[in-house]
């Protein structure tokens, strides 16, 4: 059993670890680096410490970490509207999160489906794209192909589960965010437009930061695909 002290210092410990990357994530510029293909796009660091709660705390820690990461982060780094984007986010990548943490395999295998939809669709929008929309479709077809092979692993050796529920969870952020924008400005063009990009450019980054946590997990000697949530004494 983790004693009362454990359990908040370990909370407290990942949520300054949330509010760090939170700062790294803005000072990262990734659109620029994209060239201003998808405005507003973040690597989504902050998303993995949340990632590691999934496996180490219980549901009722999850959100509370998933709260004080938007609301801290937004205070200090963003605004109104960026917290309101990052809540529906959090909500919907930390819901998708709980529901398949004990079976990645499908999480993964159905992100790799809804890039594969999403690449048709920019490609059917599209026909010939050109500059920043052809690099958006090469994106998607990237992510596509590294969810199919988070799929294999996962199938192959279940310890590989971490990555697909960062994959599903990072696909989920981006959905919720784009949702909660469409809503409030009134624009459910997004949802044709900049959502399958999102997606895509999600399941990329979710497959990088699964990896990562995998490491995490291995060079804390907990065997990712075993790892369990804490339970209250």
């Amino acid at each position: 059993m983790n004693s009362t002290a454990q359990r908040v210092g370990r909370f407290g410990l990942l949520a300054a670890l949330s509010l760090v990357l939170g700062y790294f994530d803005r000072a990262i510029p990734i659109s620029m680096i994209l060239s201003g293909a998808v405005p507003g796009i973040k690597l989504g660091l902050a998303n993995t410490v949340l990632l590691y709660g999934v496996y180490m705390l219980d549901w009722r820690g999850c959100v509370a970490l998933m709260l004080t990461k938007v609301f801290l982060s937004g205070f200090m780094f963003g605004s109104l509207s960026a917290i309101i984007y990052s809540l529906a986010g959090g909500i919907l990548s930390l819901a998708v999160m709980l529901l398949i943490r004990k079976k990645p395999a499908a999480g993964a295998l159905g992100i790799a489906g809804l890039a594969a939809l999403s690449d048709g669709l920019l490609l059917w929008r599209n026909p010939t794209p050109k500059g920043q929309m052809l690099w958006c479709v090469i994106l998607i077809g990237l992510a596509c192909a590294a969810a199919i092979a988070v799929f294999i692993f996962i199938r192959k050796n279940p310890a590989f589960g971490v990555m697909g529920t960062s994959l599903a969870g990072a696909v989920a952020h981006n959905v919720g965010q784009i949702l909660a924008a469409a809503g409030m400005l009134h624009t459910p063009q997004l949802l044709w437009t900049y959502l399958p990009v999102l997606i895509g450019i999600g399941a990329a980054v979710g497959c990088l930061t699964g990896f990562v946590a995998q490491r995490v997990f291995k060079a804390l000697k907990i065997p990712a695909g075993m790892a369990q949530p804490e339970k209250q004494d």
